[in-house]
């Protein structure tokens, strides 16, 4: 009897299978997997999950799809009615574990950390700079004025608060469905003082709900600090009355200070703000917290373009077919591209040549909340997004 991967005879692993499974045929294909074909009309979900659990005592795991049995049988004799469509299960190894030190994660979270300081410092320094010159020209009251280190500290808790535990929900929830992941490696970067944060899965998601939670975990984790931060800083920032903002204008085009934001908002935050009462109508002076907010709202919205293996990609995956999946990829990136984020267009071009492989079970469908979550990360992300190109105001 011949052995598969020197741990379990293919008879074994077929009795493994049938546990779960009606199994109507096995055997090991060209290249020595073991294949199994099995009658679509059974449930899968459950079963899949619980043959995963005791296929790992093995060191091996299994991936399910739908293929007909004209490919499955492409070199063998079959009889069955032309484009007969089955799931077809293989077992496969678990690949050997990598060794990662943690001292590239550790240093990187110091560089990252001294980069966002000194980004958060420098838009304290301009704030403070420009509520005095307020003061001084315009009477606004100095109630806002801190410390640069002090506004520095609270914008990096802020940005820390919206990559960081972005990062940390994906490998929490990663943990929980017990996929192997790597602690987040924090990209220092301009202006923000970081271009995010990843983290490596190391072992494959088991099916399309789990490859949902993760990808969804951290985004909505950013979007809630983000709230926080746009809420916390409008509330702090001075409000430059309307009647003088057309002075102001004037006077930041003749002497180059950047008194407002130089950047489009997002709708979120336009509707956050009619919702934070202010004193009087007019236009937020940019508080760091404000600079840390607008950060976020791009982070949560990039992420959830339905782009490859892109948070919103795992996001459609989990809804989506490959190949709708590949198609929305390609529409995002044009979105992108005409929203004026030409490099990221770019990038998610790169990111969907190679597509996504999928949960190991790419058979059992998603719930319907998280289908309508897939319709809500959409929405979030028009929510999020500034736009350079067009207003729709």
């Amino acid at each position: 009897m011949r052995k598969i991967f020197a741990a379990l005879p293919l008879d074994d692993i077929l009795r493994i299978v049938a546990t779960e499974f009606i199994v109507s045929d096995g055997f090991l294909d060209d290249e020595g997997v073991p294949t199994f074909i099995l009658p679509p009309d059974q449930e899968t979900k459950e079963p899949f999950k619980r043959l995963l659990d005791r296929l790992r005592l093995y060191n091996l795991l299994a991936v399910m799809r739908y293929a007909s049995l004209d490919a499955v049988y492409a070199n063998r004799p079959y009889s069955s009615k032309a484009g007969e469509k089955v799931i077809v299960l293989r077992v496969l190894p678990i690949g050997e574990r990598k060794r990662r030190s943690i001292a590239i994660n550790l240093a990187l979270l110091a560089v990252t950390t001294v980069s966002i300081f000194f980004a958060g410092y420098y838009y304290a320094s301009n704030f403070n700079n420009n509520l005095l010159f307020l003061f001084f020209f315009f009477k606004l009251p100095l109630l806002s004025y801190q410390p640069p280190i002090v506004n520095a500290v609270y914008y990096t808790l802020a940005i820390y608060g919206i990559i960081g535990l972005h990062e940390m929900a994906h490998y929490t929830v990663s943990k929980l469905r017990g996929v192997r992941a790597t602690l987040p490696y924090f990209i220092p970067g301009w202006p923000f003082g970081t271009f995010g944060a990843l983290i490596m899965q190391e072992t494959p998601i088991a099916n399309r709900d789990e490859l949902f939670d993760v990808g969804f975990s951290g985004p909505i984790t950013s979007l809630v600090i983000t709230i926080l931060a746009t809420v916390a800083g409008i509330i702090i920032a001075p409000v430059i009355p309307l009647p003088t903002l057309l002075e102001i204008e004037e006077i930041s085009k003749a002497t180059g200070m950047q008194l407002l934001s130089p950047w489009p908002t997002p709708l979120l935050y336009d509707l956050i703000r009619m919702i934070v009462p202010k004193p009087v109508y007019g236009a937020e002076l940019l508080h760091p917290l404000l600079w840390a907010s607008w950060a976020g709202m791009l982070i949560v919205a990039l992420n959830l373009f339905p782009i490859g293996q892109l948070d919103g990609g795992h996001c459609a995956r989990a809804v989506l077919s490959m190949r709708t999946h590949y198609l929305a990829s390609i529409i995002s990136a044009v979105v992108m591209a005409l929203l004026g984020y030409l490099p990221m267009a770019f990038l998610a071009l790169l990111l969907s040549i190679r597509g996504h492989p999928g949960p190991l079970d790419d058979v059992s469908e998603t719930t319907i909340s998280r289908k309508i979550g897939f319709i809500a990360c959409l929405i979030l992300a028009i929510l999020c997004i500034p736009t350079f190109t067009f207003s729709l105001f």
